[in-house]
């Protein structure tokens, strides 16, 4: 049977989310990226790039038409652009919040914007527990929806050498606790430390100052970071954000690769029958990453394991979001915001 046409737009201001393709394509529809390259770290140029991502939002939706529209936050404007655009032309509104729309510094401030928008929108979709449950308290309709698994098909297929390897997976943002895990390298010389991300974003001289044995990729292609992933002895995540839920640490989970992480409340709750855990401190990420590598062939089993359970949350949760998005228990939001 083939797919109707513009059943839905997964809008993201950004260049690429695997999450954001991830759930366009479960949902019959295509993700849509606007990256204009006017903003980035320059603070003085965000105003113009968002003007002009408004524009290129609303001529969009307005050439496609799509029966609903997905967007994601933060940034907080493209939301409320998508929520004018459906509201002139009554198509029904997603928003997928990811964590950092309620607890960065950076997004702090826009809370209350978000608060009064997530209440007229059809449903809002949630990384974790914690966060569902407030927007719950805020009239607004909540559901939580983990990350999608990656296969082994998607990576790219590339030779590696011979060195042990642990690739550190992320994107090198404020929230990372870059300068840690490097000092955690120094102390495990024999091992090659693989960072992902943009090292433009590092403070000046850390790259520089870094020891032999890492390397910084710079950014990746998705399927060659995820080629990254795949011939990884053992895949670390870090972050400094107690309410964090990582894409990358699902993105080993489905590539069946043994998983270091922060010991972060989110984290543990979602990955403790596969992953090891350590603070955000040199000594104990150089030891636990020893042990991922002593451990390595149990901790991918484990990996492997934890793949059904994931899997399986995460077809209930869309199949409860299909049904939403096709109008089962959903309310007017003008009776919602005057109550």
């Amino acid at each position: 049977m083939e797919m109707a046409e513009n059943v839905l737009d997964a809008i993201a201001w950004t260049r690429f989310q695997p999450r954001t393709s991830a759930l366009a394509s479960a949902l019959g529809g295509q993700a849509r990226y606007l990256n204009d390259g006017l903003g980035g770290a320059h603070f003085a140029m965000r105003p113009l790039a968002y003007i002009v991502k408004a524009y290129q939002t609303w001529k969009l939706l307005s050439r496609d038409k799509p029966q609903t529209v997905l967007v994601i936050t933060p940034p907080v404007f493209a939301p409320f652009v998508a929520w004018l655009w459906c509201a002139l032309h009554k198509t029904p509104l997603v928003v997928d919040c990811h964590t950092g729309a309620f607890h960065s510094r950076k997004w702090a401030w826009a809370r209350p914007l978000h608060r009064w928008l997530l209440r007229r929108v059809r449903v809002v979709l949630l990384h974790t527990e914690e966060l569902e449950a407030l927007v719950n308290t805020w009239g607004a309709r909540a559901l939580l929806v983990p990350d999608d698994l990656p296969s082994a098909a998607e990576a790219s297929h590339e030779a590696r050498g011979s060195k042990t390897r642990v690739v550190i997976a992320g994107s090198l943002d404020s929230n990372e606790p870059v300068e840690t895990v490097v000092d955690a390298a120094r102390l495990l010389p024999e091992v090659e430390f693989r960072f992902t991300g943009d090292p433009g974003v590092l403070p000046a001289g850390l790259q520089a100052g870094a020891p032999a044995n890492v390397v910084f990729t710079g950014y990746l292609a998705y399927p060659i970071f995820l080629g990254e992933l795949r011939n990884a002895d053992v895949v670390g995540v870090f972050s400094s954000d107690p309410r964090i839920m990582n894409r990358a640490a699902f993105e080993a989970v489905g590539l069946g690769r043994p998983l270091v992480l922060s010991d972060l409340p989110a984290l543990r709750g979602r990955f403790a029958s596969a992953a090891l855990f350590s603070a955000n401190d040199p000594a104990a990420i150089a030891d636990a990453i020893s042990l991922g590598l002593e451990t390595r062939d149990e901790l991918a089993g484990r990996s492997v394991s934890l793949q059904a359970q994931l899997r399986a949350q995460r077809d209930e949760a869309l199949a409860r979001l299909r049904s939403i998005i096709d109008g089962d228990g959903g309310f007017d939001w003008r009776q919602r915001s005057a109550s």
